[in-house]
C-alpha cells in the first residue's frame, strides 16, 4: 500500500510541478495581453500562447484527475479561442474575468498541493466567462476576402482561426503576399522555418500550405500566406534567396525571384514516390531530446548541500589529524595525508560552488511574479501604474527568493496604496498622471540589494509620530529624528491608513516584512522624501547554504558570524570607549562607530574583570556599521546553518545552528538583526 502512496504523492508532485510553471507563464502573457490590449494592437502569437497555456492546463488536469482545475481551464480556454478567432473583441471587461480567472487558477494549483481544492467559486466564474463568450460581434456580409482572388483550394484549405487573421490584416490596410518556396526534402523543416523566421521580423506569417512543386521528386514545395507593410520591392529585397516567388494578391505587382533548384542530396533520384525514413547520422536524426534542463525539487537540493557541509566538517576533522600526527613525529605519514587532504578540499570546493549555482535563479523570476500583483492591485484601487524593472539578471538563492516573495508582495501593496496618489491628484500636483514603481537590483559585495522605489506622496513622518502617540507606542512631545520615527512603521500593529482596505490598514505587513527577510539574515530600510516618493531598500545575503564564518568567543561560548557580513576586526583599548547618550562608541578613523557587548545583548553572566585590550568585530549591512565587543577570535571555518526551529524564534540575534569539525554545535548569529535592533535601541 505505501508503494501505491508513494506513486500518487509523486504523481501530484509531477503535476504540480508543470502545472506551476504553466500557471506563471499564463500570468506573465496575460499581463502583456493587457498591456497590449490597451493600446489597441495585440499581438496574434502572443494571444494564442495563452489560449495553448490554457489548453494544455486542461489536459494536464484531465490526466491527473483534478477536474475542477480541468474544468476551469476548459471554459477559460473556449473564451480565450473566441478572442484568437475574432468573434469577440478584447476590452477592460474581458480582461477583469481573465485576471480573476486566472486568480482562481492559481489558487486551484496551491489547493492541489495541500490536497484541498476547493472549487466552490468555480460556477461563479464559469458563469462570467460564458457570459463574455456570448457576446460575438456581427460579421460582415461580404467577405473582405473577395478582393484578393484567392483560389477556392487555398480558401477550403484555410483554418478557421487563419482566416481571421487573413481578415484582420486585409481591414488593416496591410498587403496580402503568396510566397512559394522550393525546399529538398532533406532541409525543408530547416529551411522553411528560417524563412518563416525571417518574414516574422516583416509582418505576419498567416498561413504556410504545401504546394504543387515543380515536378521534382527530391524536393517541396510551400505557398506562405503573408501580411506586410512593405511593399513588392522592399520584400523581395529582404528575402533575397533562390527558389521563392513572390505574388502581390488583390493587386497587379509582383515580383519572381529566379527559380534555382536546391540541390538535392542524394546521389541517384529514388525510384518510388515515397522518401525512405534514413536513421543515421547523416540524415540528422536523433532520439536524444532538444531540452538540455532537467527540473529538481529544492528540497534534493537541500540535502545535497547538507552532504557537502558533513563533507566539508569532515575535511576540517581531517586536516586537525594532519596537524596531531605531524606532531607526533610521523612527518612523511603527515606530508602524504597533508597532501591528500589539500586535494579533497580542492574538489570539495568545486563540489560546493557547483552546487551553489545550481540553487541560484535570476530576480527577474521574483519580478514576473510582482508584475502580475501590480497589474492587479493597480487594476482594483483603479489608478496607473507604470512597473519598470531593473537588474533582473542578477543571482539569488532558489529559497532565499522564495522566503521574500511575501515581503515583496506587502511592499508593493503599499506602494500603490499609501504611496501612488489618484491620476486626479497627480495631475493637480503637476506629475505624470501614471505613477512609477522602480523595481531594481543589484550585487554589492556578497550581497544583493533589491529596492522598490515609488514616485508617489512619500511618508508623512508627522503623521507617523502622531499616530505612534495616539497608540501609546511614543510620549507625546518625544523628540525622534526622521530615521527613529520611520522604524515605527515596522513596529506590529502599526498602520497610519485611516480605512481598512482590502489591501491595507490592518497593522498587518510591515512587522511581518521585516521578520520574514531578517530570517533569512537580511535586513530591510526606508527613505522617504515628501512629495516626491518613497524607496524600500531589501539587502540580502546571496545564499544561505554553506558559508564562511568567522567563529568567536565570548563569556565563555563559541558563537559563528557570517563572514560577509564582517568588514574588519580591531584591537581596542579601554581608553579608546566613549559614551554618547548613554551608548559606547569608538572613534574608528573618520567616522563614530556604536559598540554593543553580545555578554549583555544575550544576559551571560561574564563575572570576568573587563580587559585593558579587547577584541571588537566591526559588521556592517548596507550603509549601517556596528562594532560588537567579544573576547577573542577562533578562526574561520565553512559552516552549514541549520534551522533551530520554532522555539527559538523570539531570540533576536540568533539566525541557526552550525556543526564544528569536533563535533559541538554553535549557535550563528543574524548580524542584520543585531544591527536592526540596536539602531531601534532594543538592545
Amino acid at each position: 500500500m505505501s508503494g501505491a502512496g508513494d506513486t500518487i504523492g509523486k504523481a501530484v508532485k509531477d503535476f504540480l510541478a508543470e502545472a506551476e510553471e504553466i500557471v506563471d507563464q499564463l500570468n506573465n502573457d496575460l499581463v502583456n495581453l493587457g498591456d497590449c490590449a490597451d493600446s489597441g494592437d495585440c499581438n496574434p502569437d502572443l494571444l494564442n500562447s495563452i489560449f495553448r497555456g490554457a489548453h494544455s492546463l486542461k489536459g494536464l488536469a484531465g490526466i491527473f484527475g483534478f477536474g475542477e482545475i480541468g474544468e476551469l481551464a476548459h471554459n477559460m480556454e473556449n473564451l480565450l479561442d473566441s478572442l484568437r478567432l475574432g468573434k469577440i473583441s478584447i476590452n477592460p471587461s474581458i480582461m477583469n474575468v481573465l485576471f480573476d480567472s486566472m486568480d482562481l487558477l492559481g489558487n486551484l494549483v496551491r489547493g492541489a498541493g495541500d490536497g484541498q481544492v476547493d472549487g466552490g467559486g468555480i460556477p461563479a466564474m464559469v458563469a462570467r466567462i460564458n457570459s463574455c463568450a456570448n457576446t460575438s460581434q456581427q460579421r460582415a456580409d461580404e467577405s473582405p476576402l473577395s478582393s484578393l482572388g484567392l483560389s477556392d483550394s487555398v480558401l477550403n484549405a484555410l483554418t478557421e482561426y487563419e482566416e481571421h487573421r487573413l481578415v484582420e490584416n486585409v481591414k488593416k490596410g496591410k498587403s496580402i503576399f503568396s510566397l512559394v518556396a522550393s525546399f529538398s526534402l532533406t532541409t525543408f523543416d530547416q529551411e522553411l522555418g528560417d524563412l518563416t523566421d525571417l518574414l516574422k521580423k516583416e509582418g505576419e506569417v498567416i498561413s504556410t500550405l504545401p504546394s504543387v512543386g515543380s515536378g521534382n521528386s527530391g524536393g517541396i514545395d510551400f505557398e506562405i500566406l503573408f501580411g506586410t507593410t512593405r511593399n513588392s520591392s522592399e520584400l523581395a529585397a529582404i528575402i533575397d534567396r533562390p527558389g521563392v516567388s513572390l505574388t502581390l494578391l488583390g493587386g497587379a505587382s509582383s515580383v519572381a525571384m529566379p527559380v534555382v533548384p536546391t540541390p538535392v542530396r542524394y546521389e541517384e533520384p529514388p525510384t518510388e514516390t515515397v522518401v525512405p525514413v534514413q536513421l543515421n547520422n547523416e540524415a540528422g536524426m536523433t532520439a536524444k531530446s532538444m531540452s538540455r534542463m532537467v527540473r529538481v525539487d529544492i528540497l534534493k537540493l537541500d540535502e545535497l548541500m547538507n552532504i557537502v557541509g558533513e563533507l566539508v566538517l569532515s575535511h576540517s576533522t581531517i586536516s586537525e589529524l594532519v596537524g596531531k600526527v605531524r606532531g607526533s613525529g610521523y612527518s612523511t605519514l603527515a606530508i602524504e595525508l597533508g597532501k591528500a587532504a589539500k586535494g579533497l578540499q580542492r574538489k570539495l570546493n568545486e563540489l560546493q560552488k557547483g552546487v551553489m549555482e545550481i540553487r541560484m535563479i535570476p530576480v527577474g523570476q521574483l519580478y514576473e511574479k510582482m508584475s502580475r500583483i501590480v497589474r492587479k492591485i493597480a487594476r482594483e484601487q483603479g489608478k496607473k501604474i507604470d512597473l519598470r524593472l531593473f537588474g533582473a539578471d542578477t543571482e539569488l538563492d532558489k529559497l532565499i527568493i522564495e522566503d521574500i516573495s511575501d515581503p515583496m508582495m506587502h511592499i508593493i501593496r503599499n506602494s500603490i496604496d499609501h504611496g501612488i496618489e489618484p491620476s486626479a491628484e497627480r495631475i493637480r500636483l503637476g506629475k505624470d498622471e501614471k505613477g512609477v514603481i522602480r523595481l531594481s537590483s543589484y550585487q554589492k559585495g556578497n550581497h544583493v540589494v533589491i529596492e522598490v522605489e515609488d514616485d508617489g506622496r512619500g511618508i508623512d513622518v508627522e503623521k507617523v509620530k502622531n499616530k505612534a502617540v495616539e497608540k501609546g507606542l511614543i510620549q507625546k512631545g518625544e523628540v525622534l529624528s526622521e530615521r527613529e520615527a520611520l522604524e515605527l512603521i515596522f513596529l506590529p500593529g502599526f498602520s497610519t491608513s485611516e480605512k481598512v482596505t482590502d489591501v491595507s490598514g490592518r497593522g498587518v505587513g510591515m512587522d511581518v516584512v521585516r521578520n520574514n527577510i531578517a530570517a533569512v539574515s537580511g535586513m530591510v530600510d526606508i527613505e522617504t522624501r515628501p512629495g516626491l516618493g518613497s524607496k524600500v531598500i531589501i539587502t540580502l545575503p546571496i545564499t544561505l547554504a554553506i558559508i564562511k564564518a568567522l567563529i568567536i568567543s565570548v563569556a565563555g561560548r563559541t558563537y559563528a558570524m557570517p563572514i560577509t557580513s564582517v568588514l574588519e576586526t580591531i584591537l581596542v583599548e579601554n581608553t579608546e570607549i566613549l559614551t554618547v547618550e548613554r551608548k559606547e562608541v569608538i572613534q574608528l578613523r573618520d567616522m563614530t562607530l556604536p559598540l554593543i557587548r553580545l555578554s549583555e545583548v544575550f544576559e551571560l553572566n561574564d563575572r570576568s574583570a573587563t580587559p585593558e585590550l579587547f577584541y571588537v568585530v566591526v559588521v556592517g549591512v548596507a550603509e549601517k556599521r556596528l562594532g560588537i565587543v567579544v573576547d577573542d577570535l577562533i578562526g574561520q571555518q565553512d559552516i552549514v546553518i541549520k534551522s533551530i526551529g520554532e522555539t527559538f524564534k523570539r531570540f533576536k540575534g540568533i539566525s541557526g545552528a552550525a556543526d564544528l569539525g569536533d563535533q559541538r554545535t554553535i549557535l550563528v548569529l543574524d548580524v542584520g538583526g543585531i544591527i536592526a535592533e540596536s539602531t531601534r535601541g532594543s538592545i
